[in-house]
């Protein structure tokens, strides 16, 4: 059963962070360091995410990485961050080390062309700028569609996508507020489990997002990780604790603070 996040909560894991030799912190980024909205590309970080963020990337026994179903290159420009960060995009399909280095997933000729074919399935239905593709999945947005009409919308993808699925071995997952076809294993589990590759098995692990896209992260983390799911009411999921949202970010803005006080 998932639990509140509490102050209590919130106390007992500075106290593990004080006294540790590492940290890793995995952060989604839509829905958890910036508010969900329609507009993809205006999806600002909560003000104070920004400072908030880079004193975590300033601490040097602490590992911040970004994990986002976004491609990587769109994330510098909305943090506008003074620091460079580690990321993973595309559901774990791009890696950006803090270096600099960019590192690519590679898929097969089949599934690219199985990709190819579900967004042309979906150009008469959805504005352009509703499909998005990215190098191991196409994600279809509705969240610009009528509220009432959404139901339907998603139904009439499903029906289109399916059978290319069935075809090229792909595989169909729901996210807020749409729908994504990617190359089965492809996900944010990808990103913990090659960051953990690297780093000491007693590090505190810590992961936070919002979306059923971050359950296979949730799931790839050992039960002595902090599992954080960001939401207004509990609901069946694999991590370990629920985040209540507070208006303005303030919910992850303080988290972020509280736990970069806590290493320093």
């Amino acid at each position: 059963m998932i639990k509140i996040w509490t102050a209590e909560e919130q106390a007992d894991f500075g106290q593990q962070l004080a006294a540790c030799r590492r940290a890793v912190i995995f952060l989604d980024y839509d829905g958890t360091l910036a508010p969900l909205v329609p507009d993809r590309d205006n999806a600002r970080p909560f003000p104070g995410v920004r400072e908030a963020l880079e004193r975590l990337l300033a601490i040097k026994h602490c590992r911040t990485v970004l994990v986002s179903g976004r491609r990587v290159m769109e994330l510098q420009p909305l943090l506008q961050s003074r620091l460079p960060f580690e990321a993973w995009g595309s559901h774990g399909g791009e890696h950006l080390r803090v270096t600099g280095q960019m590192e690519m997933a590679t898929i097969s000729e089949e599934a690219r062309e199985g990709l190819r074919i579900a967004a042309e399935k979906i150009a008469g239905l959805l504005d352009e700028h509703a499909i998005e593709r990215k190098p191991s999945s196409v994600a279809a947005h509705v969240s610009g569609v009528n509220a009432e009409l959404v139901p339907q919308y998603l139904t009439e993808i499903d029906e289109l996508w399916e059978p290319v699925a069935e075809e090229f071995g792909l595989e169909l997952l729901d996210f807020h507020e749409g729908m994504e076809m990617r190359v089965p294993g492809m996900n944010k589990s990808r990103a913990i489990y090659s960051v953990l590759s690297e780093e000491p098995k007693n590090a505190v692990k810590v992961y936070i997002g919002d979306d059923v896209t971050d359950e296979d992260a949730f799931r790839a983390l050992d039960d002595q990780s902090h599992t954080i799911l960001i939401g207004r009411e509990k609901r069946t999921s694999a991590a370990r604790w629920l985040l209540p949202e507070r208006p303005y970010g303030r919910h992850i803005i303080d988290f972020l603070n509280a736990t970069a006080s806590a290493l320093s």
